[in-house]
């Protein structure tokens, strides 16, 4: 006779415990992944559809641990709030020591927050049981009785299968299709004990070190123990409490995924926290925080994570304090990207036309007091470093002066800002209209020849290739001087040669690698009546890959970052295509096409035409050419 197994419950335990708890599939299957890691597996197979999701369709998660008999069923997993590490009086797991992640004893019921049925088969000592639980039934099963899960008789009983649980999620509550990508880096990012010694697949993909947040992928990080504010890493030192881990700033700001991660055990307590830090006067730096610490004691003798273990108790003595020190850190993280910033404006400004040159043939003196300008330029945020090139000519054509030398040691001292030494310069305005209208000029040129290349259709390589090599702006237009397209791009076109018989259509007009500030940009041209493909996605994806493992480096001259751009004719409806471009820009590869870049281009001769009509009139395009028509 098969045994009859029991659940007590209230029906609103459910709808707290599950429900309401847990509405997105990756912290579901991550509360299984934990219960496998307390249970000593080794493996975890994840797998799932990945295309269209009809009522047939569930989420399988298998591990190969130590499995549960018909009493460790009963009295454990049918348990509800069940603490095991109080009932069994253990922290660690009997097999690999590991730390026991599971606390609560309501993972079990998160399922129900995605799915309306579920599927336990655990197997111990060759004897598999298997139980289903329907959410319907539970919520519809007679007051004061406990539930009793159905045997799955077919599934039950002896078998050769190896110890282990695997638990199936059905009638889920989506039809949207599930990315595995998508599962992949989201469990990756809940848990730092993934790894050689417990492995966790997707649909047969073992989730790898490159599908979390990797600490190299930072402009600059700190190991917490190394940030300079009182007691380092040191969070309570009465209590003994301390964070370990890093922070980092990365290259390139967003509004997603950021923030510093919390875990405790191995696992996940809190993601893209900013530890309840208010504006500050850089909030913006916010956008580029990033970092990974781990904070045991909010999960020892007392419990500080809310109970999805999604948020820290931050109300608690151990929250509060945790608090404190996450506010100070990032206060202390944010000058130095304050810093950081200052200096990589400081090393644009002293690139714009030669002023680093120019600088080592001038005197020691006369060195001293050009610095002064450019630190005051650096610190005063009212000034782009692109903005910088007529305030440069001003320190050329004065330096020598000893009044000129004696207004910037005044600015200096008095910490006067740029702006005030704009008005003490009664010829600024012409200065700085010149120099804009002279890159104002030479840029126009370049966007009607391009218009034109685009208008004709299919050029020669000779015609559109050098426009982009001496004009790196037309692919970002806040790019100033661009270096390294002459290394780069033979690199890149040496590695990656066309065959011959491909068709002329498909083929390629240049590759080019532009390097600026770190970061070098693989550039693939397409034809300008190019239609995008799916085999072209393939090809720039293929060039960004192989940079990036053959070119990043830690050296001066190396690029720290690579990104890519495609620039084709037409985007064209090809569906496919279409999403691998969504794709691939989240790995910062974007498409383009030649008219988005002469559209950009124009839009910024636009707003400079504007500002210097503002500055001086007299110098504007229309009222040069009215003069000269009057001559």
């Amino acid at each position: 006779m098969t045994r009859k197994f029991t659940m007590e419950f209230e029906p609103a335990t459910i709808e707290h415990l599950g429900l309401k708890l847990y509405v997105s599939l990756p912290p579901v299957i991550g509360e299984l992944v934990s219960n496998a890691w307390d249970a000593d597996a080794e493996k975890v197979e994840v797998t799932f559809p990945e295309g269209p999701l009809n009522g047939e369709s569930e989420v399988v998660v298998k591990d190969f641990g130590a499995g549960m008999d018909a009493n460790e069923l009963q009295n454990a997993y049918l348990k509800i709030g069940r603490n095991r590490r109080e009932v069994d009086g253990f922290e660690i797991t009997k097999k690999f020591k590991r730390q026991i992640m599971g606390r609560k004893g309501i993972g079990k019921l998160s399922a129900f927050g995605v799915a309306s049925e579920l599927e336990v088969r655990s197997i111990k000592d060759g004897n598999a049981i298997c139980l289903r639980l329907n959410y319907d039934e539970m919520t519809s099963w007679p007051k004061g009785t406990p539930y009793e899960p159905t045997v799955v008789e077919s599934r039950t009983g002896p078998t050769s299968e190896p110890n282990g649980t695997e638990i199936r999620i059905r009638k889920l509550h989506r039809e949207k299709p599930i990315e595995a990508n998508w599962i992949r880096r989201e469990l990756a990012r809940r848990y730092t004990v993934i790894g050689s010694n417990f492995k966790v697949f997707v649909n047969g993909t073992e989730i790898a070190p490159k599908d979390r947040r990797l600490r190299k992928d930072c402009k600059k990080s700190w190991d917490v123990s190394d940030i300079d504010i009182e007691g380092g890493n040191v969070v309570d030192a009465s209590a003994g409490w301390k964070v370990e881990g890093w922070v980092g700033l990365v290259a390139k700001s967003a509004q997603v995924e950021r923030g510093v991660d919390v875990f405790a055990r191995g696992k996940a307590v809190e993601l893209e926290t900013m530890f309840g830090l208010k504006t500050t006067t850089i909030q913006f730096a916010r956008a580029y925080v990033v970092g990974e610490i781990t904070a045991n004691f909010l999960d020892a003798t007392e419990d500080d994570i809310a109970t999805g273990r999604n948020l820290v108790h931050w109300e608690s003595e151990r929250g509060q304090k945790l608090a404190i020190w996450g506010q100070t850190a990032l206060k202390w993280i944010f000058n130095q990207w304050l810093d950081l910033q200052h200096k990589e404006k400081e090393e644009k400004i002293v690139k714009i036309a030669g002023f680093k040159e120019w600088m080592s043939t001038r005197t020691p003196h006369e060195q001293r007091i050009a610095q002064k300008l450019v630190n005051a330029i650096v610190n005063d945020d009212n000034i782009e470093s692109e903005s910088a090139g007529p305030l440069l000519e001003i320190v050329k054509t004065n330096i020598e002066f000893q009044a000129f030398q004696e207004l910037v040691d005044e600015i200096e001292e008095s910490g006067y800002n740029v702006v005030t030494l704009l008005k003490l310069f009664e010829d600024w305005r012409v200065i700085e209209a010149r120099e804009h209208l002279r890159l104002s000029d030479g840029r126009l040129e370049v966007m009607e020849k391009l218009n034109k290349f685009i208008q004709e259709g299919a050029l020669e390589v000779k015609q559109m290739q050098p426009l982009f090599e001496e004009n790196g702006w037309l692919v970002d237009p806040t790019w100033g001087e661009v270096s390294g397209q002459t290394t780069y791009t033979q690199l890149l076109r040496k590695n990656f040669q066309e065959p011959k018989d491909l068709p002329e259509s498909d083929r390629r007009m240049d590759i080019l690698g532009y390097s600026l500030g770190g970061t070098l940009t693989v550039v693939e041209l397409k034809r300008p009546e190019k239609t995008l493909s799916r085999k072209d996605l393939d090809q720039i994806e293929q060039y960004v890959d192989w940079a990036r493992a053959n070119l990043t480096g830690t050296g001066p001259d190396s690029p720290g970052y690579i990104r890519g751009v495609l620039i084709v004719g037409k985007l064209g409806g090809d569906g496919e295509a279409k999403e691998k471009m969504k794709r691939l820009a989240g790995y910062d590869i974007r498409v383009e096409t030649f008219r988005d870049l002469l559209h950009k281009a124009e839009t910024v001769y636009g707003e400079v035409e504007k500002r210097l009509k503002k500055v001086a009139p007299e110098y504007s395009r229309e009222a040069r050419k009215a003069r000269k028509a009057k001559k």
